[in-house]
């Protein structure tokens, strides 16, 4: 008799954060969470989630959730998962002989019945308490005790595990570094003079990303407003949210340069890439980051990046970006100045950037995590 083929060891995972029009957190873990799932033939996938995405594309590995966990739901929704986790998805786990669980967010579980992997993104709630008062305390009382029960914790990057180690004095064994990394296939030069039409634009600078206050958007308007050149526009993607959105419009109304400053809203993921290619800089000088998937998304597509030279943007950028002090207004304004007018230097950081990307894939970071379940499902048999 032949052999039986041996039964694939099961491992879920946690999909919970992904919303019907993801950004940011959402954009990352269905990237990464597709990636992984080219590794079927070695694991026995289960994805809890209610991310239309995934139940379209892989309908016999995705268990849908309760409506009530979305991350739409703010911090309501961040407090029904939890409880979710340490019951009903615990209870489950165990029950059903699940090997491994890996949550590639911030979340998991207290008491874990099973070996569990969690991701940190970065700790902004411990560094910018104001931002969300209500995190704050998730991430002093309940994130120690869930990385301390947590096989291994995955960052992305140096930044960040310097930040997890002083933070909450984990053994530095446990913090395992993986890079993010950006779709290919839809990030590369497309310089579409149609997207100027669509948008009204003509030259610009771009901003891509949220209006949360450490993202620094307040001096990069300020750095604008200084710049001698009148003819160009500063282009700020990102949802005109309740909270920062009103802000950041009352700062721009009190700018001359307020006329030549674009507020786009939501934008459409399809349309990125031919706004970073007609763009003459991505600016993104923020304040703090757990990676910075804007610059990668910018270099991919030739947009030469100003970028701060704080946190983690460094381990992004490399010698491909031209950097800039993010708490220094004439340090901003001096960048985009030298960018806008030495084009020798724009094609220098563009054919930079463009090698510079080559380092980075979601194959690249899903075989890296791989390697962690594989090593932690083979110590869990020893």
């Amino acid at each position: 008799m032949p052999k039986s083929m041996p039964k694939l060891q099961k491992i879920a995972i946690n999909g919970t954060y992904i919303q019907e029009q993801p950004s940011g957190l959402g954009v990352v873990n269905q990237n990464l969470i597709s990636e992984l799932m080219n590794f079927e033939q070695e694991f026995d996938f289960v994805l809890y989630s209610n991310s239309h995405y995934l139940q379209t594309n892989y309908p016999n590995k995705t268990i849908p959730v309760t409506n009530s966990l979305s991350p739409d739901r703010g911090f309501s929704g961040h407090l029904q998962r939890f409880l979710w986790y340490q019951t009903a998805l615990n209870w489950q786990l165990k029950r059903q002989n699940t090997a491994l669980f890996y949550s590639p967010v911030t979340e998991g579980i207290l008491f874990p019945s099973i070996p569990q992997i969690v991701s940190v993104h970065d700790l902004i709630p411990l560094k910018y308490p104001e931002l969300s008062p209500k995190w704050q305390y998730y991430y002093k009382y309940v994130l120690p005790l869930i990385l301390k029960q947590s096989q291994k914790i995955i960052c992305f990057s140096q930044h960040t595990k310097k930040d997890l180690r002083q933070n909450y004095q984990l053994n530095p064994e446990s913090i395992d570094v993986v890079y993010l990394g950006f779709d290919r296939q839809l990030f590369s030069p497309q310089p579409n003079p149609q997207i100027l039409q669509k948008y009204n634009l003509d030259k610009y600078l771009l901003y891509v990303g949220d209006m949360r206050f450490y993202k620094n958007l307040g001096r990069c308007l300020e750095a604008f407003e200084r710049l001698p050149l009148k003819d160009y526009q500063f282009v700020i993607t990102g949802k005109k949210d309740d909270f920062f959105y009103p802000e950041i419009k009352r700062q721009t109304d009190r700018l001359s340069a307020k006329e030549r400053i674009i507020f786009l809203d939501y934008v459409p993921t399809a349309d990125l890439p031919g706004l970073y290619s007609m763009a003459q800089s991505l600016v993104f000088a923020s304040l703090y980051e757990g990676f910075g998937l804007p610059v990668l998304e910018a270099m991919a597509c030739g947009c030469p990046v100003i970028a701060s030279n704080a946190t983690s943007i460094p381990e992004v950028g490399g010698d491909s970006v031209f950097y800039v002090s993010p708490y220094d207004v004439e340090s901003i304004a001096q960048g985009m100045y030298q960018v806008l007018t030495d084009i020798n230097l724009r094609n220098n950081l563009s054919k930079r950037g463009q090698e510079r990307v080559k380092l980075f894939s979601w194959s690249y970071t899903a075989q890296y995590i791989r390697q962690i379940f594989v090593d932690c499902l083979e110590k869990d048999q020893s």
